[in-house]
Order: structure tokens, then C-alpha cells, then sequence
């Protein structure tokens, strides 16, 4: 009972923060690209601790073992507290990121695929510390994300593990604090640990898809784990957890 106590104080903490947060992991996009000409998109919605959003990812194969895929989020997080100084939503973010890979299927069981992607991506946060504090961060991602799945035959069934590798920069787009004010100093205490700092996260992906040949249900769970840069203080969300569809199409003619 204690311990089940204990937690439920420590998600309440979290759940109720009203520190703005500069990152957030994106779902982690596993196509499961099998053939050329095969296209995955995905549509779901997802968050985690203090961040709530929205994921669209496609993928394509242009060439036999070689992928594309291009990811974009929509995030926000919410605050429990509401006043004429605390707006609800602290922080908005808007994100989008491409990248190139490879893909076979493994020789020993066709039902397994290797993938691994390796792209970039760039997009920006908007902080409400109060409703006259603003700032709007910057960020950009280098990333890299090899990942393994499988195709149950009747291909109603799909299980993908991924290990994406996230390096993240902020710098400042536009802020209205005021140095030297004492209502600013904290929120500028906070924003600064934030900035010009190279933070590299382990992003590991869990994905379970189920249902039809060409349409299915997907839940995915990406928690992130920082790796270097430990003492930078970038405030930030832990975990995606996704529930949406993928569609799966081949642009093949059929002969």
C-alpha cells in the first residue's frame, strides 16, 4: 500500500509541474518496409508525463533496400494550475524530420526485417511562463535508428524493436525576459541551462500492430534516456506513448 502511495505522489507531482519543458521524443517511426514501392503511414496520438500531441509519419521504398521517411509532431503540455499569471498550455511545440535508410529482410526467416535509418530534424517550442513571459526555443536533431520487426504470415500480426540515438541542440529564437528583474531571473536561470548545449538521448521504441492486411491499430512506447551531457538541466518529458493506425500500401502494378 505504501508503495502504491508513494507512486501515485510522484506521478501527481509530475502531472501537476508547472515547468515549462523544452523536449519532448517523438514517436519512434519503424516502418517495416519489406519490398520496393512499399508505403507506411501512420497517424496516432500520443504523450506522456506533462506532454500531449499528435504524430504523422510516412515511409517509402523508392528502391529495392532503400527507405524514406519523413516524421512530423504537434505537442503541448498542460498545466493543473490556472490563473491571470499561469496559462494552462506552458509550452507548444512543432517538429518535423526526414531521413534515408536501408532495409532487408533477414535470410534465416523471412518474416523479420532489419532497418536502419539515420536523418535530421528541426523544429521549436513556445513557453509561456506567465501570460506575459514568453520565449520560443529552437531546436535541432541528428538521430540514427536501427530496429528489427516482424510479420506474423497472415500479416494481421507486427512487432518491431527500435534503438534511436538523438543528438539535440536548442538556441534562442526570441524571449521578452528581463535581466537584472527578479521575476525573470528564475525563468531565466532555466531557459539559459537550456541553451547551447549538444544533449544526447537513448530513444529505445517498443511498437505492437494488429488488424487487417492493409489497415491496423498500433500502440508504441519510446521512453528517453539521456546519455551525455547529464548536468545540462534541459527540462523535459520522459516517455511517448502512442496509440493510432498505419496504413500499409505498395505501389506496385500488379502483372
Amino acid at each position: 500500500m505504501k508503495i502504491i502511495t508513494t507512486l501515485m505522489c510522484c506521478a501527481t507531482v509530475m502531472l501537476c509541474s508547472c515547468s515549462p519543458y523544452y523536449y519532448s521524443p517523438n514517436k519512434g517511426n519503424i516502418p517495416n518496409i519489406r519490398e520496393r514501392n512499399d508505403i507506411r503511414l501512420d497517424a496516432g496520438l500520443g504523450g506522456g508525463f506533462v506532454m500531449r500531441g499528435a504524430d504523422v509519419q510516412v515511409a517509402y521504398a523508392p528502391l529495392n533496400h532503400v527507405g524514406i521517411m519523413v516524421n512530423g509532431a504537434l505537442t503541448s503540455s498542460i498545466s493543473s494550475k490556472e490563473s491571470a499569471y499561469i496559462k494552462k498550455k506552458e509550452s507548444r511545440s512543432q517538429y518535423v524530420e526526414a531521413a534515408l535508410g536501408y532495409f532487408a529482410k533477414l535470410e534465416e526467416n523471412k518474416n523479420w526485417v532489419f532497418e536502419v535509418y539515420a536523418g535530421a530534424g528541426k523544429g521549436n517550442y513556445k513557453v509561456f511562463y506567465t501570460i506575459d513571459q514568453t520565449a520560443r526555443i529552437n531546436m535541432n536533431k541528428y538521430f540514427i535508428q536501427p530496429s528489427l520487426s516482424f510479420t506474423h504470415p497472415n500479416k494481421n500480426l507486427e512487432f518491431s524493436i527500435g534503438s534511436r540515438f538523438s543528438g539535440v541542440s536548442h538556441w534562442l529564437g526570441y524571449s521578452n525576459l528581463i535581466d537584472g528583474m527578479d521575476r525573470d531571473q528564475y525563468y531565466l536561470r532555466n531557459l539559459q541551462n537550456t541553451l547551447n548545449e549538444l544533449s544526447v538521448y537513448w530513444e529505445p521504441t517498443f511498437r505492437f500492430s494488429g488488424g487487417g492486411k492493409n489497415v491496423k491499430g498500433y500502440v508504441s512506447y519510446t521512453p528517453s534516456v539521456v546519455m551525455f551531457n547529464r548536468n545540462s538541466g534541459v527540462d523535459r518529458e520522459y516517455v511517448n506513448i502512442s496509440l493510432g493506425v498505419r496504413l500499409t500500401m505498395n505501389t506496385s502494378r500488379k502483372k
